[in-house]
C-alpha cells in the first residue's frame, strides 16, 4: 500500500509537471505568434496614448499636453514604454502573463488538464488579429490584472487561502479598472465567487469578514495611490473621475447621436468576430456548466464573462478590440469545461479555436489592410519636410499621423469623441489655430464638417491662415502661410 501511495504521488507530480511545462510553452506560442506584427503600423490609440504619456506634465490638461478618457495606469505604461517597439514588446509579455496566469488558475481549480486547456485558449485568443491583438490596447494591458485576481480568487475558494489573498485579488482587480476602466470581469469575479463561498457556509462569520476586509483593503489601497500619484502630476481625483466616469457616461449620447451606417457595421463584425473567434462557443460552454453545478469557480466564471461581454457591448463604438476583455475568463472557462465534458467535445473546441487562430492570423498576414498604413504614409511625408518646433493637428482623430510626423498638437483632443462632446462648436479649436501656438499643419482627413459639429468658424479660421500645400492619400495638408516649407510626397497608401 505504502508504495502504491507513493506511485500514486510521483504520478501527480509528474503530471503537474508536465502541465507547468505546457503553460510555459504556451505563454511562448502567444509570444511567438505575436511577433510577425510588431513592425506593423501604429494604431490609432497606440500613437495616442504614446503621445499623451510624452505629454504628462508639460501642460495644464488633464494629463499635461492632452485631455484623454482613460485611468492614470494606462497612461503610465505608455509613458514607460515611450517607443512603439517596447510597447508592442510589453503587449507580447501581457499576453505571455495572461496566458500563465489563466493556466495557474485553471489548475488550482480542477487540476493539471485543465490548466492546459486553459492555458492553450488563452494562447490562441490572445494571438487573434481579428480580436485587435496584434496592436497593443487598454484590454490587452488590463487583462494580467485581470488574471492575477482570477488566479488570488481561485486560491481562496479551492486551497482556502485567506485574507493576504484577498487583498491581491481586490488590488488585481482594481489595477485592471485604472488600465481600462471598463475591465469588471475580475471585480465580478471577486464578488460572486466570495457570496457563493458565504452562501454556501464554506468560511466562518470571522474567515468570511477577513476575506471581505482584505478586498476592500487592497482596492482602497491600490486605488488611494494611483489616484495619489496621478494628483502628483496634476492629474487631480475631480478631473480624473470626471474623464473616466462622468465623461464615459455622458459620451453615450454623442456616440448615439452621431451614429451612422459604419457604426452598425462594426456592431455586425464584432458580433461575427465574437462568434468565430470562439468566445460565443465557451462563454456557451461556461453557462451550460453553471447551469449544472453550483460551483463558485464556475459560477463567478460565467458571470465574469456575461459583465465583460455586456459592457464591450455598452460603449456604443463597437470595435473588435473590445472583445480581449473576455480572453481572461474566457480561457479559464475552457479549462473548467475541458475538465468536465468528453474529451472528445474538448477536442472539438480545441479545434475551433486553431482553426480560428490560424485563419485570423494567415488573413493579417497575406492581406494586412489599410488600417494605419495611410496615416503612417500622411505621417511620413510631412516628417521630410517638417522642421524642429513644427506642430500639427488632424481633423478630427487620427493621432498616429501626428505619432508619424513626429509632431505634438497644441489642441488637446486627439481622438474625435472628445471633440464632438467637449469641443462641438468647435470654438476651442479655432481660439488655438488663432493664437500664438496655432499649428504649423493641419490635415483635414474627413472633412471639416464632418462628425455632426458646428465648423463654420473653423473653415473660415483655415481659409484665412492656412492654404492646402497638398494631398497626400487623398487627404488635404494645410500650412501655415506665415511659412515656408517643402510641399509633401507620400507614397505606400494602399
Amino acid at each position: 500500500m505504502p508504495s502504491d501511495l507513493a506511485s500514486g504521488g510521483r504520478d501527480r507530480r509528474s503530471l503537474r509537471d508536465r502541465s507547468g511545462l505546457a503553460i510555459v510553452g504556451f505563454a511562448v506560442l502567444a509570444v511567438l505568434l505575436q511577433l510577425p506584427f510588431i513592425g506593423a503600423p501604429p494604431g490609432r490609440d497606440e500613437a495616442g496614448y504614446l503621445m499623451v504619456g510624452a505629454g504628462w506634465g508639460h501642460g495644464d490638461e488633464l494629463y499635461g499636453r492632452y485631455w484623454v478618457d482613460r485611468p492614470p495606469v494606462l497612461v503610465w505604461i505608455f509613458e514607460a514604454a515611450g517607443d512603439l517597439t517596447t510597447l508592442r514588446l510589453i503587449g507580447c509579455t501581457a499576453a505571455a502573463a495572461v496566458v500563465v496566469l489563466v493556466g495557474l488558475a485553471a489548475r488550482v481549480a480542477a487540476g493539471p488538464r485543465a490548466g492546459v486547456w486553459a492555458a492553450g485558449a488563452a494562447a490562441l485568443l490572445a494571438s487573434q488579429p481579428w480580436l485587435g491583438t496584434a496592436r497593443v490596447n487598454g484590454e490587452i494591458l488590463a487583462a494580467p490584472f485581470s488574471a492575477a485576481a482570477l488566479l488570488a480568487t481561485v486560491l481562496i475558494v479551492r486551497r482556502g487561502a485567506g485574507w493576504k489573498a484577498a487583498v491581491v485579488a481586490g488590488s488585481a482587480a482594481t489595477l485592471a479598472v485604472l488600465v481600462k476602466q471598463s475591465t469588471v470581469d475580475a471585480a465580478v469575479f471577486v464578488v460572486v465567487a466570495l457570496v457563493m463561498i458565504a452562501w454556501r457556509g464554506r468560511r466562518s462569520r470571522s474567515q468570511l469578514l477577513a476575506l471581505a476586509a482584505g478586498v476592500v483593503g487592497g482596492v482602497a489601497v491600490t486605488l488611494t495611490a494611483a489616484v495619489a500619484l496621478a494628483a502628483a502630476r496634476g492629474a487631480g481625483p475631480v478631473e480624473l473621475f470626471d474623464a473616466v466616469v462622468t465623461f464615459r457616461l455622458e459620451a453615450g449620447a454623442t456616440i448615439r447621436a452621431s451614429a451612422s451606417g459604419a457604426t452598425t457595421e462594426r456592431l455586425l463584425a464584432m458580433v461575427s468576430t465574437w462568434l468565430v473567434s470562439g468566445l460565443a462557443m465557451l462563454t456557451a460552454a461556461v453557462l451550460v456548466l453553471a447551469a449544472r453545478r453550483r460551483d463558485p469557480v464556475v459560477w463567478a466564471t460565467s458571470a465574469a464573462l456575461l459583465a465583460a461581454t455586456v459592457f464591450a457591448l455598452m460603449g456604443g463604438s463597437y470595435w473588435a478590440h473590445y472583445l480581449i476583455a473576455l480572453i481572461p475568463t474566457g480561457a479559464l472557462g475552457a479549462g473548467l469545461a475541458a475538465a468536465q465534458v468528453p474529451r472528445r467535445w474538448a477536442r472539438t473546441g480545441a479545434v475551433v479555436l486553431v482553426a480560428a487562430t490560424i485563419v485570423s492570423t494567415g488573413y493579417a498576414l497575406t492581406d494586412p489592410g489599410r488600417d494605419g498604413r495611410e496615416q503612417q504614409a500622411v505621417g511620413r511625408a510631412i516628417e521630410k519636410v517638417a522642421e524642429p518646433g513644427d506642430t500639427g493637428v488632424v481633423t478630427y482623430g487620427q493621432p498616429n499621423v501626428l505619432f508619424n510626423a513626429g509632431l505634438e498638437s497644441p489642441y488637446p483632443y486627439l481622438w474625435s469623441l472628445p471633440v464632438r462632446a467637449l469641443d462641438p462648436d468647435l470654438d476651442q479649436l479655432s481660439d488655438v489655430l488663432e493664437g500664438p501656438d496655432a499649428p504649423t499643419w493641419i490635415v483635414d482627413w474627413s472633412g471639416f464638417d464632418d462628425w455632426g459639429v458646428d465648423a463654420q468658424r473653423l473653415i473660415d479660421v483655415v481659409q484665412e491662415r492656412y492654404r492646402v500645400i497638398a494631398q497626400v492619400c487623398g487627404r488635404d495638408v494645410w500650412l501655415d502661410r506665415r511659412v515656408d516649407r517643402p510641399v509633401p510626397h507620400g507614397g505606400g497608401c494602399r
